[in-house]
């Protein structure tokens, strides 16, 4: 009698776990970098409102100061919006690509969606800043919360890689225009 119960418990459960339906977005991945088995940047493309809007995420973002940044958070990531079209997108990675060459402590602003796992159409300010750390370029993505810094960090070589990855991707589908 208790191997019946267990067994009809167990269908029941499942049962409840297949009637959910949960609604996913259409996530494209066209790009990823990663190192040391962790994925440090991540290009890819979401509908949102019916548009078909492209993103590069820059991983989780540490707490603090500018001088120190504590990692916590492993759910929410910082995307930011590359355009609607792969040709948007492209540009969009050359220009943020190009703030390598500037001195340090050059700062930009773009919008960024800080949200959990994926993006949604919520949009805040992202500064990026030159840095130089002893023998590479660094780019600090940065938001400012509650009077501390969320901050992640994104080297030279990997920023080149998800670059040349997605003109790759580019040149594989002519018709994603």
């Amino acid at each position: 009698m208790k191997k019946f119960i267990t067994l009809l418990v167990l269908i029941t459960m499942s049962a409840a776990v297949f009637a959910q339906s949960a609604q996913l977005a259409d996530f494209s991945e066209i790009a990823q970098v990663q190192s040391s088995g962790d994925v440090v940047l991540d290009a890819f493309s979401v509908p949102i409102n019916g548009q078909n809007t492209y993103f590069l995420c820059v991983g989780t973002l540490g707490i603090g100061d500018d001088v120190v940044q504590v990692m916590f958070d492993p759910v929410y990531k910082l995307f930011i919006p590359l355009g609607t079209t792969l040709a948007e997108a492209m540009d969009t990675l050359e220009q943020m690509k190009d703030m390598y060459q500037e001195p340090e402590g050059t700062r930009f602003e773009m919008t960024g969606c800080f949200a959990p796992i994926i993006p949604d159409d919520t949009r805040e300010t992202v500064t990026i800043t030159k840095r130089k750390n002893l023998l590479t370029n660094i780019l600090e993505f940065a938001l400012e919360r509650e009077g501390y810094t969320r901050a992640t960090y994104v080297y030279r070589s990997h920023f080149a890689s998800i670059v040349s990855s997605v003109k790759f991707y580019k040149k594989l589908h002519p018709g994603e225009q």
